[in-house]
């Protein structure tokens, strides 16, 4: 299912595209954990980081519909694969399932919830991260389902730590409220956290935690021998109030509805901004620079990334993601300077004539 979105406001564009393709997902795996092989090469350089012996996977497979199906760096589970089966095992399935969740690293599940279409694709993520000894962060509870977030609360073994969303768009937040209320009625009460949301925000999407965050704040969960540190990253653009969540350890990216994959986002102003957008992208591929992050765990649609300097890791895959919006938005504004008594749709037919309409 595909769906195009063009508009225009006194302040300039505003547009954004959902190109929801083929999809199935979850699994049980077990991957080693990213921080032991990860760290183990610290060189600047994507070559040095690979053994000379073990050269990177160009075709990676999983398990699809009963079938172990191969996929290039460029197929869109290609990203998942590599980062639940680095040495190439067949062990993760690929069906998207709503009823389990999917262990991407040991110490990170993946719950999707039961909310498929054309805005959401698969269904919107939610993320555990953490472990037995030392708890865990709930990333984006999705919407107010009691089944849901009956499954996040036994996967963390009921016990929640803190309760983050990525912003407040009524497929991601709603459900923070409830399983704080399960959690409660079991003798924890996890705080919400997040940004409140901007007066611009439409009314299903106003949201106001528990406590603020803040740029570059880290949230810590940790016993006697590790732990696991989440620093947020503001990232206006898609919502005023959205954030993204680097897990420093294991050198990954919650990207909540920033960077997704299978579509872009929708950049729907007033409290989308295209500007803001792009900055947070840029900021956004500074963090991968910074934490040498190779993958990318997005709201909506499989893992993204691939091994530190080889094609579509992190990286490339915000460059490309950028590179495309600027593309679009030139493309948009040459189709309204050529044809200014256009309607609406005259504008997304000509601007989208590369997209299917379904």
């Amino acid at each position: 299912m595909r769906a195009a979105h063009c508009s225009t406001t006194s302040g300039g564009l505003r547009y954004g595209f959902y190109a929801w393709g083929y999809y199935g997902p979850t699994a049980i795996d077990n991957a080693p954990m990213v921080r032991s092989t990860q760290r183990l090469h610290s060189n600047d350089s994507g070559a040095e980081s690979v053994s000379p012996i073990e050269k990177p996977l160009q075709a990676r497979s999983g398990w699809l519909h009963g079938r172990l199906v191969k996929y290039e760096s460029k197929d869109a589970p290609f990203g998942e694969l590599a980062l639940t089966c680095p040495e190439g095992q067949h062990l993760h399935y690929l069906d998207w399932r709503t009823n389990e969740s999917v262990f991407l690293l040991k110490n990170v599940q993946r719950l999707t919830a039961p909310n498929p279409g054309v805005m959401t694709g698969p269904g919107t993520n939610s993320y555990l991260v953490g472990d037995p000894d030392t708890g865990y962060l709930v990333i984006d509870p999705g919407p107010a389902d009691d089944e849901h977030l009956d499954r996040l609360w036994r996967a963390a073994g009921g016990d929640i730590r803190m309760v983050v969303c990525t912003h407040s768009h009524p497929d991601h937040s709603p459900g923070a409220a409830p399983l704080q209320t399960l959690c409660v009625a079991h003798g924890k009460r996890p705080p919400i956290l997040g940004l409140s949301s901007a007066p611009t925000a439409r009314a299903n999407s106003e949201f106001t935690p528990e406590r603020e965050l803040v740029d570059g704040e880290r949230l810590i969960l940790q016993c006697a021998s590790h732990q696991h540190t989440l620093r947020v990253v503001h990232t206006p653009g898609h919502a005023a109030n959205h954030l993204c969540l680097v897990l420093e350890e294991d050198g990954l990216l919650f990207s909540g509805d920033h960077v997704l994959n299978g579509s872009t986002t929708v950049v729907d102003p007033p409290d989308g901004h295209m500007t803001d957008y792009l900055e947070s992208l840029d900021k956004l591929l500074n963090a991968c620079e910074q934490d040498r992050i190779q993958f990318i765990l997005p709201a909506h649609g499989y893992v993204l990334g691939n091994v530190w300097g080889e094609p579509h890791d992190a990286r490339a895959c915000i460059a490309h993601l950028k590179a495309h919006r600027l593309k679009r938005e030139a493309k948009i504004r040459a189709v309204m300077q050529q044809h200014p008594e256009g309607s609406m749709d005259d504008w997304v037919k000509h601007a989208y004539d590369d997209v299917p309409s379904k």
